[in-house]
């Protein structure tokens, strides 16, 4: 059995952040135990795994998270970077479903491979599973995805927001002479217009990007990442 032990800051429901004990007790095989503040807080079954947090992003869904109908106090984050018992980093798909642990429990959307509709599932750093904003993290054991050494670790906080950009970029289904608008190349903006860049490369389509922004310096920027014009 494992036990971590640590404080971490949690968002309330008036937007204030203040720190909580926390003591998490158990193991992969055979499930947790979450203790808060010495009282029970939640219970996992097994196929979750303890990684360490090295770095953690900033989502609009973070700045919002307060409006969203699930549990608070919560220690919130799942734009996360990881390290494993030996050292390596590893980013983490934030839906714990029951295929995501592993588990051997039937679940139609499991089966189905809509996971990220599991209606069991709990979700990294938003519904009641704590996030990247503390020192350690439980993730669902197949959802540990290993980073590659040309990544920094800057840029490996963007994987999961990057894969809803390519998951967006993707279902558009786009085809030679057709034109794209990303509107508003913010944070996430950004990263669809590098998605869409990349499945052009991939694909050898011939379709335009365009970057529209209120901001000269935000439509210079989504041409640095692979549109062909900013407006």
């Amino acid at each position: 059995m494992t036990e971590l032990a640590f404080d971490a800051f949690e968002l309330h429901a008036d937007q204030s952040l203040r720190p909580a004990s926390h003591l998490w007790s158990g193991s992969p095989e055979h499930g947790w135990t979450l203790l808060r503040e010495g009282r029970e807080h939640l219970r996992l079954p097994d196929g979750y795994r303890p990684l360490r947090v090295t770095a953690c992003g900033v989502c609009s869904t973070d700045l919002a998270r307060h409006h969203l109908p699930f549990p608070l106090p919560q220690v919130i984050g799942h734009e996360v970077l990881v390290r494993d018992e030996h050292g390596r980093r590893h980013v983490v798909e934030i839906n714990a479903s029951h295929r995501a642990r592993g588990s051997s429990e039937r679940c139609a959307f499991c089966d189905e491979g809509r996971d990220h509709h599991c209606p069991e599932r709990l979700v990294l750093g938003i519904d009641r599973l704590p996030g990247g904003f503390g020192p350690w993290i439980l993730a669902p054991r197949e959802n540990v995805l290993p980073v590659p050494d040309c990544l920094t670790d800057e840029t490996a906080v963007l994987v999961e927001p990057f894969a809803a950009a390519l998951h967006g970029a993707e279902s558009l289904h786009l085809e030679d002479g057709d034109r794209v608008a990303v509107l508003g190349p913010r944070r996430l903006g950004l990263l669809v217009v590098a998605a869409l860049a990349a499945l052009r490369a991939e694909r050898g389509a011939a379709f335009r990007i365009l970057g529209i922004a209120r901001r000269k310096e935000l439509a210079s920027r989504a041409v640095e990442l692979g549109a062909d014009e900013g407006w």
